[in-house]
């Protein structure tokens, strides 16, 4: 049946079993991925993915259900067990069905020409990359991957107390990694682009950052093992605020996982440092006009200028504080129970370039990445201890690239000692961004 037609008659069901509160709740998505070896299509793989799920408030108590099957005899099934899942709820917590009719932002997140990028254009773009990275230089050995991926979704919320809404979005990303040796020195690195216009995807470019990036590495050296001045480039830093943003969440806070919690409007980083979740970011890759619960979406400041002003908070964590949510309800597709995420987050631009923050530091070390993210870092405590690939800085100039070390310190601390930030605002491929940012002192072990 039509999702549409199939949503109409949920509603229509639901309203003559005299139910007051109730939400459906659509995903659709269809994702392609084609990756290329040897001037061959190695792998290829087209998937489409779509379900309904369904709550309702029952004796007070929110049910949930969800079914992929869009015929008409899964429609009472689909509303009975949310209604008998609520019947065995035994948690006091009060969850809404979202009511209030406001503006919401237009924002544009989908591209209809990405769908018409034809498959054989993404091999070509593949293979010209492959080609390309290979000739670049007699020390790559391989290109060990080289890949695109494009995806598309779709989400409806239709409710009983008014809301109809619908967003799309689409994006294609193209990522390649080599390995390149000179001598006994073997090293290897990627580069990725993220975009929803494929005509302005390079392969060339793209090959040339990988290979320049990888080369760049050879022949490395051992540092001593003390406290630097670092400077984390800015999509290493983005990663790691990626894997802390859980701190921000009302949740974390209200079951005392967040070592945020009782901070609210305290200095908690330096002056130069504002963290910001904005769902409006033009071309922005998580940017959405509403959140999971139907409550449009607003830019806030979560981090001002080092002082700590508000959490991410969806209904049921805004109601436990006596506060308004603020639009950052999220689920995990139609399956998922409700959650709290950020859409695009990160660290606010300063106004120095990458070449100024190298200019303050005249014995550092550049970190370039990081290793074991999930298991080195605590982001509960904010502790990490983390293998780190990186380039000594010598009189405000990129010098020898380093052998492993690791990168200890705390999260925390971090965020208090960042004395500068960058200009150079980057955001990986999971919607977080960040400028490089210098750092007081970090402990290195080599």
């Amino acid at each position: 049946m039509e999702i549409k037609k199939f949503i109409d008659k949920v509603f229509i069901k639901a309203n003559e079993m005299n139910l007051k509160d109730f939400e459906i709740y659509f995903v659709s998505s269809e994702s392609q991925s084609i990756k290329v070896f040897n001037n061959e299509v190695d792998t290829f793989s087209d998937s489409q993915n779509m379900g309904i799920s369904f709550r309702v408030k029952f004796n007070n108590k929110m049910g949930y259900s969800y079914t992929e099957s869009l015929e008409e005899n899964d429609i009472i099934p689909l509303i009975e067990t949310a209604i008998t899942n609520a019947k065995i709820i035994e948690n006091d917590d009060i969850i809404d069905i979202y009511g209030e009719i406001k503006k919401y932002e237009h924002i544009d997140s989908f591209n209809e020409n990405l769908n018409n990028v034809s498959v054989q254009e993404k091999i070509d773009f593949l293979i010209t990359a492959e080609k390309t990275a290979l000739s670049m230089d007699k020390r790559v050995k391989s290109v060990n991957y080289c890949a695109i991926g494009s995806g598309a979704s779709e989400v409806i919320i239709k409710n009983s107390k008014g809301l109809y809404l619908n967003h799309k979005g689409n994006s294609i990303y193209a990522y390649i990694s080599v390995v390149v040796q000179d001598g006994e020195s073997l090293k290897n690195d990627s580069a990725y682009i993220v975009t929803r216009d494929f005509n302005t995807m390079n392969p060339i470019e793209l090959s040339k950052k990988a290979v320049n990036k990888a080369l760049s590495k050879l022949n490395s050296i051992n540092v001593d093992s003390q406290n630097y001045q670092i400077i984390i480039k800015n999509d290493t830093f983005a990663d790691l605020l990626g894997a802390m943003s859980g701190i921000f969440s009302a949740e974390a806070v209200q079951k005392g996982v967040s070592k945020f919690k009782g901070h609210l409007n305290e200095i908690v980083a330096n002056e130069n440092v504002t963290i910001v979740d904005n769902p409006h970011l033009k071309d922005g890759y998580g940017s959405a006009p509403f959140d999971a619960e139907g409550v449009p979406t607003i830019e806030k400041k979560l981090v001002d200028k080092g002082t700590l002003k508000t959490f991410l908070h969806n209904l049921k964590t805004s109601k436990k504080d006596n506060i308004e949510t603020t639009g950052n309800a999220s689920k995990g597709g139609y399956k998922g129970t409700m959650g709290i995420s950020p859409f695009n987050f990160y660290l606010e631009k300063g106004h120095l370039s990458f070449q100024e923050l190298l200019g303050k530091v005249e014995n550092g070390i550049l970190v370039t990445g990081f290793s074991g993210l999930h298991s080195g870092l605590n982001s509960i405590s904010g502790d990490f201890s983390l293998a780190t690939e990186g380039f000594l800085i010598k009189n405000g100039q990129i010098d020898k690239p380093l052998n492993q070390i690791t990168l200890a310190g705390n999260f925390f601390d971090l965020l208090k000692n960042i004395q500068y930030v960058g200009n150079d605002l980057e955001f990986n491929l999971s919607a977080v961004g960040s400028p490089s940012i210098l750092v007081k002192n970090l402990s290195v072990a080599s």
